[in-house]
């Protein structure tokens, strides 16, 4: 079987014959010459594009007869760019490519997340929905069990009871249902339904993070600024009344504005302080006034009779006390001390009856002298 090699330069096409049992290497042994086997080494098969293993038959590598082949000289370096590669360290290669970059957060998603999920719990926002005095968003039961176990984390530490709260009244999307249906997560894309479940009552513009929303604190409806600004009429008849401008929350709000919601925060809590403060002092003062007003509205004749009626019951008070002490030292020279045998039963010596009270016997006196002699057999 014939094969047509394309050496290129001056050699040109050349035809050899081969077997198809011979490998890849005995052909290129056979262009160079027995003489330059050694040269072998250096040269590769190219069929179609593609180099061909040394060691893999011909009939295996898609070399048939009369068929084309090319012959290159294989290039030697680390990476076939001449050796950049192989001329530095491979770990500074992979060094290259190991450092990931951080993950860049795109703005849409985050808005969408801050208007349909919970800051504290992470989960979608479903009624009862609650705001703090900064305009953050909150399921109003995560809130509560942050608040039983006293987990809440210090960024929301100026939530320490439901009263730094709002409840608000969200009016529900109408195209919630149609997009949940629609655009629900699936085996095959797991993400978040960029549909929202509330939206404005007037307008109808969701709460998707594109449009800016406000809530009003006293009664708790989250209307969008495009209603306030439109149809103010609208606001009223909705609220049930006027509304000031004061009592208008925004929610999520910019840095800027959660700055001056936080300032203002921390000013109204520092006045209803000192409130409280004063109006303590103010009760204690009115009590210590009273009293004093009391003692002041006492005359001097009635101070001098209450004088003289003092002084006269202090006089009658020590005088029985004197018949009272005299009468008392009789009775006690009367009364005759008592004797435990006066008491013993029948039948029973004075003696032991009487042994078994101490207060019968006679104290012994006994003194250092006494001791020793006793000790020494001479008492």
């Amino acid at each position: 079987m014939q094969l047509h090699v394309r050496c290129g330069g001056c050699q040109g096409t050349v035809q050899i014959d081969y077997k198809g049992w011979e490998t890849v290497s005995d052909l290129k042994e056979r262009l160079v010459g027995r003489d330059s086997a050694h040269l072998a080494s250096d040269l590769r098969i190219v069929n179609d594009g593609r180099s061909c293993p040394d060691h893999a038959r011909v009939a295996f590598v898609g070399i048939f007869p009369s068929s084309h082949v090319d012959v290159a000289v294989r290039a030697r370096g680390g990476g076939g760019d001449g050796g950049s590669t192989g001329a530095e360290s491979r770990s500074s290669y992979l060094e290259m490519y190991a450092q990931k970059k951080p993950d860049k957060v795109n703005p849409e998603e985050e808005k969408l997340a801050r208007w349909t999920t919970c800051r504290l719990s992470g989960e979608r926002l479903a009624p009862p929905v609650c705001a703090d005095e900064m305009g953050s968003l909150y399921n109003k039961s995560a809130v509560v069990a942050g608040l039983l176990s006293k987990s809440l984390p210090l960024s929301l530490a100026h939530i320490s009871s439901l009263r730094h709260l709002i409840d608000l009244k969200l009016e529900p999307s109408l195209q919630s249902g149609k997009e949940a249906t629609r655009n629900g997560a699936t085996a095959g894309s797991f993400q978040m339904n960029n549909g929202t479940s509330f939206a404005c009552p007037l307008t109808g513009l969701p709460m998707n993070g594109r449009y800016r929303f406000s809530a009003l604190k006293k009664s708790g409806h989250v209307i969008s600024e495009k209603a306030f600004k439109e149809v103010p009429a609208a606001v009223e008849e909705l609220v049930g009344g006027k509304w000031a401008q004061e009592d208008v929350l925004p929610l999520n709000g910019t840095p800027e504005e959660v700055q001056q919601l936080r300032e203002h925060m921390l000013l109204q809590r520092a006045a209803a302080k000192a409130k409280k403060e004063r109006k303590k002092a103010g009760k204690f003062q009115a009590a210590s006034g009273d009293a004093m007003a009391g003692a002041t509205c006492v005359t001097p004749v009635e101070r001098s009779q209450a004088a003289d009626a003092a002084g006269a019951a202090s006089t009658a008070g020590r005088k029985r006390s004197d018949a009272e002490v005299g009468s008392l030292a009789e009775e006690k020279a009367q009364v005759k001390k008592f004797k435990a045998t006066e008491t013993a039963p029948k039948l029973a010596s004075k003696a032991v009856w009487a042994s078994i009270f101490t207060s019968s016997r006679p104290e012994e006196k006994e003194t250092y002298a006494c001791r020793a002699l006793s000790s020494r057999g001479l008492a």
